[in-house]
């Protein structure tokens, strides 16, 4: 009888109306509030907020996300549609400007929506609502999803998890009941769903592989048409907006070499799985070569055979969380070339982790779960949030970040290359330079290295020349001007190239080349707020006041004040 009592008090703390979201929320809150002081990484952020202010602090450009590149520029190294992903970012905008608080307090507030998701999803797939709180615990604190909400861009696999689970909760809701209204939001957060992330396309082969096997209805019963329609409706509609928002980019997914890309990097498939088992190797920018599948090995022969032990399991049920996991992590292996080194960030496996949970759900002892084996949960809970909240310390600002990638990825030449810009961003010019040399070692062709390298010869220039070493001078800007040339040889659409070129032959006094140099930038990048403010000054000064007037305004528009 006192078992009875204490398991009813146990039901009553934890599981009774809507409780079991209130710890999730504040479990969340408590391991990720530390990340509200966090800064910018330099990774992709500082391209999606702070280089795009002017165009995310506009209520007006919120059709215009649905027809562009996230990244507004051309000389990306990959062309992602990500409508969903600006619109959160222009809310966070009007409120926080530049300041990266609200960005960071807004991944929080996802993250911890997705993990209540996650207990609501386990609850209608009809495991027990203890089974079902405990993956949204241990969802909500686990270590390899730190990325997803500490590095302010990780959001958009967070964003696209609420999304998607919503959509799957509503699919099944409506199976349950019928009700139409299901149907109509169920598509709503499709829509949703695809317009965050192109893996959204196989939600609707998870939802009928579901409604076939696991519930065993039929396919073309006359309730599912609508949804199936909806599905083709939507569907056409973001293929052809992301064809008219990539038409401009020069990068390419061919289809035959997105398969090569997903073939090499499936073993990439075993370092995701040992660090949600293992979470002692986690990094920042992990790669296949500097990391150990050591530990995904491992993990894959446990859960083998505690299934294979488990009398219990359901094979319908591993299957849909196969199909689930494999679906939604394959994309996160397509490059768009071999000349570019695959990382395997963290983030991607945030979607991807619910389906390794509707496996794990399946092993006999994890089913078993009440609220004697839920102490050991909880143990684990707070060992993870441990070392979830000690990772996330390598987010706290762009230095500890790019010292983690290249302790831990030092043969990925993006880490060196960006770990030196970070340097020469805190005006430590010796040590980037060591690091950019070090990323060409790795790549002679590294996109931005020669650029960056130009930009330390051309400044160490103006010091020679402020010092009246004019000979000097005129030497480190020689090597300056060799330097982005060769950036624009292996990189052709690097406007800042271009730009700082520009600034160069300024420097030499050399002012109608700048000029051509700038017009050059924006042609590459018309939102480049550096030449139009550039460009506005040259004009002035050659009494044009037209084209002085008008270079001016479009650097007003975007943000120069």
């Amino acid at each position: 009888m006192r078992i009875q009592k204490t398991n009813n008090w146990f039901n009553d703390l934890f599981l009774v109306g809507k409780r079991p979201y209130l710890w999730i929320s504040l479990l969340g809150l408590l391991v990720y509030i530390r990340s509200l002081s966090f800064g910018y990484t330099y990774l992709d952020d500082h391209v999606l907020i702070l280089e795009n202010l002017f165009f995310l602090r506009d209520p007006g450009n919120i059709v215009k996300t649905f027809t562009q590149e996230v990244f507004h520029i051309l000389h990306s190294s990959a062309a992602y549609y990500r409508p969903m992903l600006t619109i959160s970012f222009m809310f966070d905008s009007w409120i926080s400007g530049a300041s990266p608080f609200f960005y960071h307090f807004t991944n929080i507030v996802i993250h911890i929506i997705s993990s209540s998701l996650v207990y609501l999803l386990f609850v209608k797939l009809r495991y027990s609502k203890w089974l079902a709180l405990t993956f949204a615990l241990i969802f909500s604190v686990h270590p390899v999803l730190s990325q997803a909400v500490s590095w302010i861009p990780g959001r958009n696999d967070s964003l696209l998890a609420v999304f998607f689970l919503a959509a799957m909760i509503l699919f099944v809701s409506f199976l349950d009941t019928k009700n139409v209204k299901y149907q109509r939001w169920h598509l709503v957060f499709f829509a949703l769903c695809i317009f965050t992330k192109e893996s959204a396309i196989f939600l609707p082969l998870i939802a009928i592989f579901y409604l076939l096997v696991v519930r065993k209805k039929k396919l073309f019963a006359p309730a599912y048409i609508n949804i199936y329609a909806g599905w083709i409706i939507v569907g056409i509609i973001w293929f052809f907006l992301r064809s008219v928002a990539l038409a401009k980019s020069p990068v390419e997914y061919g289809l035959t070499s997105s398969f090569t890309s997903v073939y090499y990097n499936f073993p990439a498939t075993l370092l995701y799985l040992g660090k949600v088992l293992f979470p002692i190797n986690l990094t920042v920018l992990p790669t296949l070569v500097d990391s150990t599948l050591l530990y995904g090995g491992i993990a894959l022969a446990i859960i083998i055979a505690l299934l294979f032990v488990s009398k219990q399991k359901r094979i319908v049920y591993i299957t849909l969380g196969l199909i689930w996991f494999f679906l939604l992590l394959l994309p996160s292996f397509i490059r768009p070339s071999s000349e570019y080194v695959p990382d395997f960030i963290e983030h991607r496996i945030y979607l991807p982790l619910i389906g390794l949970f509707i496996v794990l759900a399946e092993i006999d002892w994890i089913k078993k779960l009440d609220y004697k084996r839920g102490i050991i949960v909880g143990v684990l809970v707070m060992a993870l949030s441990v070392i979830t909240i000690r990772h996330t310390l390598v987010f706290k600002d762009k230095i500890s970040f790019w010292l983690d990638a290249v302790e831990h990825s030092s043969s990925h030449p993006l880490a060196h290359k960006n770990l030196g810009a970070m340097y020469y961003l805190d005006g430590d010019i010796d040590n980037a330079e060591v690091f950019f040399n070090n990323s060409l070692k790795l790549n002679p062709n590294e996109f931005m290295i020669h650029n960056n390298l130009g930009l330390i010869y051309m400044n160490r220039g103006v010091v020679f020349e402020e010092a009246g070493e004019k000979e000097k001078a005129e030497e480190q800007y020689d090597k300056a001007q060799e330097e982005y040339g060769k950036e624009l040889e292996i990189n052709p659409y690097y406007d800042n190239a271009f730009y700082n070129w520009g600034l160069l032959y300024m420097q030499r006094e050399m002012e109608d080349e700048a000029r051509d140099m700038w017009l050059k930038t924006l042609q590459v990048n018309p939102d480049h707020k550096g030449a139009y403010s550039n460009l506005a000054i040259y004009y002035n000064n050659v009494g044009d006041e037209a084209k002085a007037n008008y270079y001016y305004q479009e650097a007003v528009k975007r943000g120069v004040k």
